[in-house]
């Protein structure tokens, strides 16, 4: 048996099994399609229809000569149906009697008229899965008038949008959203997803791709993303298109938004504005990045934000491209948490309610330059450029059960300055194919200050309730500069048509780190008088205190300034080999770092100059079984450095209850990661199948070791090196229509197992966590309806080492269901209904709630560019946001305060400048039997 068939047969087993039943006792049609002189029409689309109904049955295209067969074809009379761009339609009647047909060879003829007159219709698949691509058609997902693209991510199969608008595409983060291949907004997919309007997407792409240096260059740095490509409808390529909406509604709820692109030869401007008070935060918030306290991304936002986005230039020679945006958040969150420590005895519960707001302004600007004179050149360059500014302030009060009460108080202020630049050359000889060199130069400086101040309360029952009160004054100071550059060349082996390849590289990252913190303590004074608070229905007195804010007095036992350097380089050799059917791309860098810190206030927290050696294999192969099923595998290590806090022996008390100090001891951790991806796709059955495999071992993790004070409820952290960290993800996504191809189905399943190491009081945890997620939907979509149905369920179970703890096993379930009727009358009704429950959490915190969201809309105004909608949230004002934190040491369940019922009503008025019937299709244009026909409308010119 080869090698090939060997990889393959095991793969591909679930989709023969999943195909038999569709194939027994069928027949194919094959033929072969050409112009009047007999060239081959490749890519050609042929279509099979039921001769009594036209209705489809499959289609598929042809290939480079023009040959095509149509599989799994039963008994029956049939149309069949060849079409190309440009040529007339050919249809041929068959009948299939129980053997093959060979309708030999078909001809097609030029269209005799101009092609603006002729409509050529095809079917579009839903899901297509491609070697690193999974392709979306985006008019087979209806989405609600006025939509957004985030929309319709929620509505694909295998992609998963949370509260916050963080996206995922088959369990990894989505890091950038491209519009034609371009960038849009730098590095914030979120700006794309939830400012630009669905309308305008043709087909939406779900790319694993290398970085871009790997791609700039050729030589492949280990490091890979997942990227969104969206590609315009070819009539909104060169014209102005745009959005303006406005709404109010109860509880003063309001949103204002607007987008405006202009698309011309391949370039694109667009403007884009968002206000609002309803959780729709259209940017990613940098502050919580930057600054300590900021409080998450729970809770009720009032947001804004202003962005310009452009990318222009001389077709791909000199492009310029660019982004700046400016944003302001308001967020207040209330939370109510009970965490369960995990001690082998005395085990507790602490329980606490917190409410936080944040406040932050963020300006940011990136800009792209790429020049490539020649085939032989490119030159790249990226300056980027940002300002924060942050105002933090949190009350958290705590109750550990027989052992400690905690007030804490904070108010935090901070800003940072950030810029810098990434240069990349690169340059393949033209006198010496294959061979090439790069050059890669990066800077970056950080400057954060931060300074506030924090009162701590704290009530000791198992000490005769001693009590420890304090407020203090910090003062946060860290700035930094980095510089790294890298030399690559590759050299072919031999004729470069083999497609044998050596890679060389040497880099170098050097960083200065430097951090003050300066803590001054502020006398405090009993009052006399009490606050309350209540917690679990339970009130509690907590005597108020006045401070001296005019007095503070140094800590040098809480303040330190810290010097760190640090000095690595990257060595790297590699062998590549290219061939029709697969890439092999193996190496092996060695990683000398040369690291110290000096403390300019307590020498003898200092860590002296230390070299550490890492040795970081890879691998990478790709392997094209046919041009819808391939294989990668990919295999690469990687040191991980402790961070300096991590190293320093310095005690963070800000919190007496919660101390941190590092340990100078830590060696770097090593992770070996392992990956396999498969995809299959069947254009006949129009079936997509991809499995996924995930796995990592790390050796010398580091991790946190805890020790507790039963007395006090107080905790010790420090860090340690352990070995038996690991995790392994396994994920399946099968989509196909049906034989009507409006019902079509899906289905992921998700499977999880990560072994977690921790200590608690000197007892070693090894904690293995099962979870088990399963998704599946069923969708109906005719000319002027949808519905989908999709049910959904998690499963997670931990098993803990040591004895006495209680194993934990918790359950999630429920579904959605989404449902868009297109009226008559130019009314659009919509309606999503969202169950969720919880089972295995703490007690008061496992729920069961419906999310109930419905909108009518009428669209009026020629070409239906204005609409006025009338939308209901969370109609049964049950919307809860519980979220469940497991680690080795302990178990957090958390519930955070949640936008809960409103009703809005919103004007939105779409334009275009593309003129009367060349303007795209809209998914929003559907109609029942008694609207208008099809071709009516259009935008103004």
């Amino acid at each position: 048996m080869g090698i090939k068939s060997f990889i393959i047969k095991p793969m591909v087993l679930a989709t023969i099994v999943l195909t038999s039943a569709f194939t027994a006792g069928a027949y194919t049609i094959n033929g072969t399609l050409a112009d009047v002189n007999g060239e081959s029409l490749p890519d050609a689309t042929i279509r099979l229809l039921q001769a009594k109904d036209s209705a489809f049955v499959k289609g598929t295209i042809a290939d480079i000569d023009g040959n095509f067969a149509l599989t799994g074809v039963k008994n029956g009379k049939y149309i069949v149906e060849a079409s190309y761009i440009g040529f007339n339609t050919e249809k041929i009647n068959t009948t299939v009697k129980s053997a093959d047909v060979n309708l030999g060879k078909i001809t097609l003829q030029e269209y005799a008229h101009e092609l603006g007159e002729a409509t050529v219709t095809a079917v579009k698949t839903p899901v297509k899965v491609m070697q690193d691509t999974i392709e979306y058609n985006a008019d087979s997902y209806k989405t609600q008038a006025n939509a957004v693209v985030e929309d319709l991510l929620k509505r694909l199969p295998g992609v998963d949008v949370d509260s916050d608008g963080k996206i995922t595409a088959n369990g990894k983060e989505v890091t950038k959203i491209l519009i034609d291949g371009k960038e849009f907004f730098s590095d914030d997919p979120k700006v794309a997803s939830k400012n630009l309007p669905v309308n305008m997407v043709d087909k939406l792409q779900v790319v694993d791709r290398k970085s871009e240096l790997a791609r700039l260059t050729g030589v492949d740095d280990g490091e890979d993303e997942t990227v969104i490509n969206l590609t315009v409808k070819r009539g909104m390529q060169d014209g102005w298109f745009g959005t303006v909406e406005a709404g109010y509604g109860t509880d003063s709820r309001y949103k204002g938004t607007f987008n405006v692109n202009r698309f011309w030869n391949g370039n694109q401007l667009t403007f884009i504005g968002n206000a609002n008070n309803t959780n729709e935060l259209g940017f990613t918030d940098g502050n919580g990045q930057r600054f300590r306290r900021f409080g998450g991304d729970q809770g009720i936002n009032n947001a804004q934000n202003f962005g310009v986005n452009f990318n222009i230039g001389n077709e791909e020679i000199f492009r310029v491209g660019g982004d700046v945006m400016y944003s302001h958040t308001d967020r207040k969150s209330i939370t109510r948490r009970l965490r369960q420590y995990l001690l082998q005895e005395n085990s507790y519960d602490e329980s606490s309610n917190s409410d936080a707001r944040d406040r932050g302004n963020n300006v940011r600007a990136d800009f792209h330059i790429q020049w490539k004179p020649d085939s032989f050149n490119t030159l790249d360059f990226r300056p980027n450029f940002s300002f924060n500014q942050n105002h933090s302030t949190s009350n958290s009060f705590s109750v550990a059960t027989g052992r400690t009460l905690s007030l804490n108080q904070a108010d935090d202020k901070g800003t940072s300055y950030e810029a810098g630049g990434r240069l990349i050359f690169n340059h393949n000889f033209a006198s010496h194919r294959g061979r090439s060199f790069s050059v890669h130069v990066n800077y970056r400086m950080s400057n954060v200050k931060e300074n506030g101040n924090s009162f701590v309360y704290n009530l000791f029952h198992l000490l005769d309730d001693e009590v420890d009160v304090y407020d203090q004054w910090t003062d946060n100071h860290t700035w930094s500069n980095r510089v790294n550059g890298r030399l690559t060349w590759t050299e072919p082996l031999g004729n470069v048509a083999n497609g044998n390849f050596l890679t060389v590289g040497y880099g170098i990252n050097t960083r200065w780190n430097n951090a003050d913190k300066l803590t001054y303590d502020r006398p405090v004074t009993p009052t006399g008088d009490f606050i309350d608070h209540w917690l679990n229905g339970t009130l509690y007195r907590v005597p108020e205190y006045s401070i001296d804010t005019e007095n503070p007095i140094l800590n040098p036992d809480l303040s330190n300034r810290f010097r760190n350097t640090t000095f690595k380089q990257d060595m790297r050799v590699g062998y590549k080999k290219v061939h029709s059917a697969y890439t092999i791309d193996a190496g092996l860098s060695v990683v000398p770092i040369r690291s110290k810190s000096v403390n300019l206030m307590h020498d003898a927290q200092s860590i002296p100059s230390r070299i550490t050696w890492n040795f970081a294999p890879y691998v990478r192969l790709k392997y094209k079984f046919s041009k819808t099923s391939s294989l990668n595998f990919d295999y690469f290590a990687r040191s991980e450095q402790p961070s300096m806090s991590q190293l320093q022996p310095v005690e963070d008390k800000t919190d007496p209850l919660n101390i941190i100090k590092g340990n100078p001891e830590l060696v770097p951790s090593f992770v070996h990661n392992l990956r396999l991806r498969q995809q299959y796709f069947n254009p006949d059955l129009q079936m997509s199948i991809m499995t996924m495999a995930f796995g990592s071992m790390t050796r010398n993790a580091i991790i946190s070791r805890t020790d507790y004070d039963l007395t006090t409820g107080g905790r010790t952290t420090t860090y340690e090196n352990v070995n038996g960290v690991w995790q392994l993800h396994a994920m399946n996504m099968f989509s196909m229509p049906l034989r009507n191809k409006t019902w079509s189905i899906n289905n992921h399943l998700f499977l999880n197992l990560s072994r977690r190491v921790g200590y608690n009081n000197g007892d070693r945890n090894n904690s293995l966590t099962t979870g088990i997620a399963e998704s599946f939907s069923i969708a109906f979509r005719p000319s002027n309806l949808e519905l989908e149905l999709r049910p959904n369920y998690f499963f997670q179970h931990v098993n803990n080492s040591i004895a006495s703890l209680d194993n934990q096993t918790s359950h999630r379930f429920g579904g959605t269901f989404n449902a868009t009727y297109y009226m008559p009358w130019n009314i659009i009704l919509a309606t999503d209904l969202n169950f969720s429950a919880t089972r295995g959490y703490a007690a008061g915190y496992d729920s069961d709630s419906w999310m109930w969201n419905a909108s009518i809309a009428y669209q009026f105004l020629k070409g239906k560019n204005a609409t006025i909608m009338v939308k209901a949230y969370d109609l049964l004002q049950q919307k809860k946001d519980i979220n469940r934190t497991i680690t080795a040491n302990y178990i957090d369940d958390t519930e955070y305060n949640a936008l809960t019922r409103y009703f809005m009503v919103s004007f939105t008025y779409k334009f275009n400048t593309f003129g009367a019937g060349n303007v795209p299709a809209s998914r929003n244009d559907r109609r029942g039997p008694m609207g208008p026909p099809p071709g009516h409308g259009g935008g103004p010119r």
